[in-house]
């Protein structure tokens, strides 16, 4: 009995050092400084030479003017008899006029070839009221006891599952309005990291897999909204 007290309490021991590890490595500061870098230290502007007949707008801006903003959190601590488990996160919130800016550039420019000659020269609104705009890298932490501690660590990026919700006011013919509300579905997933893969390489195609993501459903939504005028 005292062999697998001392056992398991050992590689109780070692789990936690391995969750210390992870976290001292990467810090909430770190992680900001690293997504600042993969956006040159700015956020995105949208294009100065955007059609002058499409606004879009959102009430999804950030307070400050941060490019994102990091918390890092240990939750589901289950200390049981058999089996524990951690659940480590780093959740990184990222400035909303990241993405509004770039589904901005995606909609004007594409817009010359199939919304221009619905709007004839009049002005057509958006709303992003929506929009994907954080990820978490997670570590979850297990150790199981059946007649030896096992302990293991299941890594990957968690993606915002929002999907992208735009509102739109749109000019016809007779002078009037038309208004409504387009959703196009978030096709990101949970992606594990590889084996010896760094957090940093990790980062750094999620941020790409996103920038892709929204211009993505920027295109979709354009479709959408030429159907529906």
């Amino acid at each position: 009995m005292k062999n697998f007290k001392k056992s398991f309490s050992y590689q109780a021991a070692l789990l936690f050092v391995l969750i210390a590890f992870f976290s001292s490595c990467l810090t909430s500061k770190k992680m900001d400084k690293f997504v600042a870098d993969q956006y040159g230290d700015q956020i995105p502007a949208q294009d100065k030479k955007k059609k002058a007949d499409i606004t879009v707008t959102s009430g999804l801006a950030g307070a400050t003017g941060n490019i994102s903003t990091t918390v890092q959190k240990t939750s589901k601590v289950l200390p049981l008899i058999v089996y524990w488990q951690w659940d480590y996160r780093h959740t990184c919130a990222l400035n909303p006029a990241i993405g509004v800016n770039n589904f901005s550039n995606t909609v004007n420019t594409l817009a010359g070839k199939s919304l221009s000659p619905k709007l004839n020269g009049k002005k057509l609104e958006l709303m992003v009221e929506q929009m994907p705009a954080s990820f978490a890298l997670v570590d979850k932490a297990h150790l199981i006891w059946i007649i030896y501690a096992i302990t293991w660590d299941k890594i990957y990026i968690e993606p915002d599952f929002k999907d992208l919700v735009v509102a739109y006011k749109a000019p016809q013919p007779d002078g009037s309005f038309k208004t409504g509300k387009i959703t196009i579905k978030n096709a990101e997933e949970r992606t594990g990291i590889r084996f010896f893969q760094s957090w940093k390489s990790a980062t750094s195609e999620y941020l790409d897999r996103y920038n892709a993501g929204i211009t993505d459903m920027a295109k979709i939504f354009i479709s959408k909204l030429v159907a529906e005028l």
